[in-house]
């Protein structure tokens, strides 16, 4: 978004992009249309993403008469989660200018240090470096740094800084002044008192957290920064909806989109849609989880788009309360691949809390104790409280075995305390659809598995070694529970629901 005499211009739609560079393409000058687009105009993340096949056709000699275009796609790799990749383009706009001060900088130098800010592959410690330069040497604001990376949390938004959360009210002053400078105008403070919300939520202070964002959102509306309004929109719904009020917390969904589609802020809609089915799954309406899964959802085989981070979370979370425990599995550890070169804790803690998950469903308790420690140790050492807390029953018993191998601590039973709240709201909550059915015995699944082969009552007693009258007990046994009368329509069951 920019503002050019009064008048606030908002980035094109991805579809009306798309269609300028096929015509620009087709008559021979979509280099120049590709530096109007994303240079001179204002461009979201996700249509630069969809456009990405533009910038890969580029060669490098085109390339060197507009540089500035290695910027866009050093953030397209970022965004593929090639870093090195990314950092490879970076090199190509030249050596990185010693961060001291200068009497000059050219538009590369300038071009180059804002890039370096917004890489995963720098560290926090020159991302600091960075930050005081720029601020220094008066380079301020930097228009184009994305707070958020298009999902509903600042402080883990296109950096995580959740790690750094029990210093924000040590640090009040210094990161409002910071933050005002780096972005322009006011909206340091807005973005202090919702970074500093987001710990209060995550150390489990909700109340706190619920009366300090509830007073940033009317100050954020009159300045109509979607961004910031967008995060504080879905904190407050998300801590009425883990206290059991969903009734309150449903309207601000249609609220948030409200705002989209008046400001243009498209490249929300992902994480907003994402955020609606995660409702849904809370409230355990599977027909729209699976309504998500099949119509909105990201499709992970058509690349894994790093700034649609929450909305993968989701579809995992999804895949689980629908049975798709291998698909889950794929994507979470697909993601836990690109999640370590970015530093991405929270991340990859709620990766293996979803993976220890996937292992409880599939009945692999070892593998489920494994994950689960990876990411009680990182809970424990970043604070993450309230991201184990809110899997609710399903975190409760998988902490009941966890605890028969490890030792309890405070730690651990605070967040069982927790979860146990958030079950008694939300019993459905990951809950996968065999769970609705009264459980099979370890015999009955033997013969469920065999019957589903298609071998006869005779054919699994005498391969179970049983008599045949005692495997037709079973069945009928697999029938009630499965509230059918035949074993074909039990097999149909058993499959549809994940059980098979």
């Amino acid at each position: 978004m920019k503002q050019m005499n009064n008048e606030i211009i908002y980035p094109r739609s991805e579809e009306e992009v798309l269609l300028i560079l096929a015509t620009a393409k087709k008559e021979g000058h979509l280099l120049e249309i590709v530096f109007d687009e994303f240079v001179k105009k204002p461009f979201s993340m996700p249509v630069l993403w969809g456009c990405r096949a533009y910038f890969y056709g580029l060669k490098k000699e085109e390339l060197s008469a507009h540089p500035v275009l290695f910027t866009h796609l050093a953030l397209l790799s970022a965004m593929d989660g090639d870093l090195s990749q990314a950092k490879t383009y970076v090199q190509f706009m030249g050596k990185t200018p010693r961060l001291v001060k200068m009497d000059t900088y050219d538009m590369m130098d300038i071009c180059r240090i804002k890039t370096e800010l917004v890489m995963p592959y720098i560290s926090d410690a020159m991302f600091f470096r960075i930050v005081s330069f720029l601020i220094e040497e008066e380079l301020v604001p930097v228009m184009g740094l994305t707070l958020s990376a298009c999902r509903p949390s600042i402080l883990n938004g296109f950096r995580d800084f959740t790690r750094y959360g029990k210093y924000l009210k040590k640090s009040k002053d210094r990161i409002t002044e910071a933050a005002c400078r780096l972005y322009g105008g006011s909206v340091g403070q807005k973005v202090y008192e919702i970074m500093l919300a987001e710990w209060y939520y995550q150390n489990n202070n909700c109340f706190e957290a619920l009366i300090l964002v509830t007073g940033t959102i009317p100050l954020i509306e009159q300045e109509k920064d979607m961004r910031c309004l967008f995060v504080a929109l879905a904190l407050q719904m998300k801590i009425l909806l883990v206290n059991g009020q969903t009734k309150a917390a449903r309207p601000l969904v249609e609220k948030i989109r409200k705002r989209i589609q008046i400001t243009g802020w498209d490249e929300l809609t992902s994480s907003l849609n994402a955020i609606e089915c995660l409702g849904a799954c809370y409230d355990g309406r599977l027909q729209d989880v699976e309504r998500w899964l099949d119509d909105i959802a990201p499709d992970e085989n058509k690349g894994i788009f790093m700034m649609d981070m929450y909305a993968w979370m989701v579809k995992v979370r999804c895949y689980i309360q629908t049975g798709k425990y291998m698909a889950a599995y794929v994507l979470t550890h697909q993601l836990i691949a690109l999640l370590i070169p970015g530093r991405r804790y929270m991340d990859l803690c709620e990766c293996y809390m979803l993976s220890a998950i996937i292992y409880y469903k599939m009945k692999n308790m070892e593998g489920m104790c494994e994950e689960l420690s990876k990411a009680i140790a990182l809970a424990k050492r970043c604070g993450y409280i309230r991201l184990l807390a809110d899997t609710g029953n399903c975190m409760v018993q998988m902490l009941a075995i966890y605890q028969k191998e490890y030792e309890e601590d405070s730690f651990i039973s605070e967040i069982k305390e927790l979860a146990y709240s958030v079950g008694t709201y939300f019993p459905d909550y990951l809950k996968s659809p065999y769970e609705y059915y009264e459980p099979l015995t370890q015999m009955e699944e033997k013969v469920f598995r065999l019957m589903a082969q298609g071998l006869s009552n005779d054919d699994i007693a005498r391969q179970l070694g049983k008599k045949t009258g005692t495997v037709k007990f079973h069945s009928c046994n697999i029938f009630r529970k499965l509230q059918v009368p035949t074993r074909q329509e039990a097999v149909e069951r058993g499959r549809e629901i994940g059980l098979l």
